[in-house]
């Protein structure tokens, strides 16, 4: 099953490299090697969900994707699943992900799957056929081309996707007034986050944003309470500029009340902390104030500075960092040494990951179930950063949040990478 798992990543992560099976027993080597593990099955099907889901939104509001948890898609995907594993099983190892049957499968399915979203929960009536403009469109499908046609009443030959190789779909023609309740739900997007981080680069919004709703699900931030204690948390972190990397510009006077290096040796906060036209050192101030903790060396190792506070949560020091590299790969199958390239961390895409992974890793999201109130938000805080005394402004960045209801309908589900067990 371990060689199971790695194979499966190595195919979803692209099957580039060279990927190295270790054999310790020669049983049977006549036996065809067949892999069928269970995530490399599910993200294959999960291929056709991602199409469909993407299909469709591009027909929705701006911001706005349809929403896969309010419709059983049980049969639809056990079908898939169905067919997929019998062409895996018929060729064996699949090393080519791109193994034509399966993509005309996902194909087809992904169009079956458009149809079904349309009727079951948008509640469409009536949509425009839409065929590839190439010689590889079928006559009679040429002919459908920009026709509209009732979903209660389809064509001969069936609606798109009923048929193999159709390279057809139906564009749904939707009255926005008419949409059900519960029907879509919000994406996080740049635009979104722009409301809690005003003063932030539109990019990097995007980056974040993009990042969080791939792993949304993964990270257990799929529910209003969960993203309103994430974010109330991060805001206070990083600040309204969304700053991905620690900034110790302090004052002399402030640092005694902040590190108890400096409190230990005031000399050293009037040395390197900000004064009247002295800038602080904020070299010297890392590597003294994070000396020989959290798996720094001493003053003189540099330790304090590289290993300085980065990314949405602020990870600081080099046991942290260690241990973000260890289960990086895991969560994200990605496997990064970030003890050795500590920067990366103050990148979009890693400091999302940081902070995604702390939240998992201490069970955050349990604690954010408590609902939005003082109590849960300290009890978040106090495995965050127990020492700080911002108790009262992290509540208020909760509290503000969930005011503004800005996360009230975010889906729970990634919209860039939907997976069939998210809508269960």
């Amino acid at each position: 099953m371990l060689h199971e798992i790695k194979f499966s990543t190595w195919i979803r992560s692209g099957g580039q490299s060279t990927f190295v099976l270790a054999l310790n027993s020669f049983v049977d080597l006549e036996t065809k090697f067949s892999v069928l593990p269970d995530r490399l099955l599910d993200g294959i099907i999960d291929d056709a969900l991602a199409a469909a889901v993407g299909s469709l939104n591009r027909s929705l509001p701006s911001g706005a994707s349809i929403d896969i948890s309010a419709v059983d898609l049980t049969p639809i995907r056990d079908q898939l699943r169905r067919e997929v594993a019998d062409r895996l099983t018929e060729i064996g190892v699949v090393m080519n992900p791109n193994d034509p049957v399966i993509r005309s499968i996902i194909a087809r399915y992904a169009e079956i799957l458009n149809g079904f979203f349309q009727t079951e929960a948008l509640q469409i009536e009536r949509y425009t056929w839409r065929s590839s403009d190439d010689s590889r469109v079928r006559a009679s499908h040429s002919e459908y081309d920009d026709q509209v046609f009732s979903w209660s009443d389809p064509p001969e030959g069936g609606h798109p996707g009923q048929g193999w190789n159709c390279r057809c779909t139906a564009e749904p023609i939707i009255d926005q007034a008419s949409i059900p309740e519960a029907a879509v739900c919000d994406i996080l997007t740049a635009d979104r986050l722009a409301s809690v981080f005003p003063d932030a680069d539109t990019d990097r919004l995007a980056q974040i944003a993009r990042e969080i709703d791939l792993q949304i699900v993964t990270a257990r931030l799929d529910s209003p309470d969960r993203l309103t204690h994430f974010f109330g948390q991060v805001l206070q972190e990083v600040g309204q500029g969304l700053r991905l990397v620690e900034s110790l510009d302090y004052r002399a006077d402030r640092l005694a009340q902040i590190f108890s290096y400096f409190r230990r040796n005031p000399e050293d906060a009037l040395l390197y902390g900000r004064i009247a036209d002295q800038p602080a050192d904020q070299e010297a101030i890392a590597n003294r104030a994070y000396a020989d903790r959290n798996g720094n060396g001493d003053i003189e190792s540099g330790d304090g500075w590289r290993y300085r506070g980065r990314g949405l949560k602020q990870v600081t020091g080099r046991a942290n960092y260690r241990a973000f590299t260890e289960d990086h790969a895991q969560l994200f199958g990605e496997l990064i040494d970030f003890e050795a390239e500590p920067e990366l961390l103050g990148t979009p895409r890693y400091a999302a990951r940081s902070a995604l992974w702390f939240w998992r890793a201490n069970d955050l999201f349990m604690l954010a179930d408590a609902g939005v109130n003082r109590a849960a938000a300290d009890s978040i805080t106090a495995i965050i950063n127990p020492g700080t005394d911002a108790y009262d402004q992290r509540w208020e960045n909760v509290r503000d949040l969930n005011a503004s209801e800005v996360f009230s309908n975010i889906c729970r589900f990634s919209v860039a990478k939907p997976r069939f067990e998210d809508a269960e």
